[in-house]
């Protein structure tokens, strides 16, 4: 019951996610609204796969995946938003 709660919410976070991403017509709010909840999303669906048998041996590819997410989406995010302030974007959308 804890992993279908957990995936939910996952599932919840990264739909929510896509739709701030269609929703905002800004470069760095699409990137705010994909980051966080993608990072949180994913993160929640990983750990209800880890719950789902009790913890085992062959959950430690799992909590590696999670390790690597956690690590590595905010550093991308943050690198793709340096990028478009380095080339001056102003972050208006444009018609």
């Amino acid at each position: 019951m804890t992993t279908l709660i957990l995936a939910s919410i996952g599932v919840a976070f990264v739909l929510i996610g896509t739709l701030g991403i269609l929703r905002f017509r800004d470069l760095y709010s699409r990137l705010q609204a994909s980051g966080v909840s993608d990072n949180v999303g994913v993160a929640l669906i990983l750990i209800a796969l880890i719950c789902r048998n009790g913890l085992q041996w062959s959950d430690a590819t799992l909590f590696f995946l999670l390790f690597l997410l956690l690590l590595t989406n905010p550093i991308a995010t943050h690198s793709i938003a340096k990028s478009a302030f380095t080339r001056g974007h102003k972050g208006e959308s444009e018609p």
